[in-house]
């Protein structure tokens, strides 16, 4: 009968970690900050990307660009950011934050109610006593855009004391859904597949800035190793590839191409 050599004891316990660290090192975690509009396709895309690089992970935290922007200011370890306001990407930018970024997508606004609720005109809403919800303009960039919408449509003025603000789209959703308030504005890609929601009226996008949303990638933290460096270039490439896009146009995002590529 044959023998089996065994390992000594001694040279077990030297391969383990060795084992362990070559083990642990194949998994990179990416750690995304992305405006609350994008929340569903990113979910998409992610599962579509975490397919094709099982060795990388992606984590998002979803909010306003502005909080999010202020975040990565003070320190916040995000690898990629994914912006709803060319402002917030700017300021990014000039200070220093940025290793690479683009502009990926274009939105627009329109104005959402429960699609049970019996459609009125905008001239019928303004002769009620009905609450209409915004982003904060302050903090989130659907609510900035709200602001010059309804400023240039001279209706800021007159609905003082009906605006409910909110800290994303999101909740502007949510508080339409509840009934909380009557109207809300949010983007057009934050509609889809909602259910009991409907637009209620179109917005003119020329009555607000262009809403163009930025990639970027964040590049605050010099202890980033080159493995993390290239899985960030990895997903930060993934997103503008026709898959991604494809997945983007399908929940209302405008990816045309001069967008894509200026």
């Amino acid at each position: 009968m044959k023998t089996v050599q065994r390992l000594p004891i001694f040279i077990i316990f030297i391969l383990i970690p060795f084992i362990a660290g070559c083990t642990n090192e194949e998994k990179i975690e990416l750690t995304i900050s992305a405006a609350a509009s994008m929340t569903n396709s990113l979910n998409e895309i992610k599962k579509e990307f975490e397919q094709d690089y099982p060795h990388i992970s992606v984590t998002y935290h979803f909010g306003g660009s502005g909080t999010l922007r202020k975040q990565i200011e003070q320190g916040a370890p995000i690898d990629l950011f994914f912006s709803a306001s060319k402002k917030d990407y700017q300021l990014l930018e000039e200070g220093g934050f940025v290793r690479n970024g683009s502009a990926i997508l274009q939105n627009k606004l329109v104005f959402i109610q429960q699609s049970n609720e019996e459609k009125q005109s905008l001239t019928d809403f303004l002769h009620s006593d009905g609450k209409i919800a915004i982003g904060t303009p302050e903090a989130v960039p659907a609510g900035t855009y709200s602001e010059q919408l309804l400023k240039e449509l001279g209706i800021w003025d007159k609905l003082q004391g009906r605006i409910i603000l909110t800290k994303d789209v999101r909740q502007v959703l949510t508080v339409v859904k509840e009934g909380a308030v009557d109207v809300g504005i949010v983007y057009q890609s934050d509609i889809h597949g909602e259910e009991n929601l409907e637009a209620a009226w179109e917005s003119d996008p020329h009555l607000y800035e262009p809403i163009q949303y930025f990639a970027a990638i964040i590049g605050n933290n010099s202890a980033v190793d080159d493995r993390k460096i290239d899985a960030m270039e990895h997903f930060y490439q993934f997103i503008q590839e026709e898959q991604s896009m494809n997945i983007f146009a399908s929940y209302g995002f405008d990816t045309t191409e001069a967008l894509v590529n200026q």
